[in-house]
């Protein structure tokens, strides 16, 4: 049985033909940009990896 998992998707970009966004894996905190809505269906299928890199969380206001 595979585990659910929860992402955060940012369009930053969203014309006729074009779509652009990073999707950000809630657990890992992991990132993965994509540059077309195909881009994103890979990355949210598993075909396509997220970068090592990770996103710094913002601290809660006191």
């Amino acid at each position: 049985m595979r585990e659910i998992r929860s992402y955060l998707i940012r369009v930053y970009r969203h014309e006729a033909e074009s779509l652009a966004g990073v999707v950000e894996d809630v657990q890992s905190s992991r990132i993965a940009p994509f540059q077309s809505l195909a881009e994103l269906c890979e990355v949210l299928t598993g075909r396509r990896r997220f970068a090592r890199r990770t996103v710094p969380r913002r601290r809660a206001a006191p």
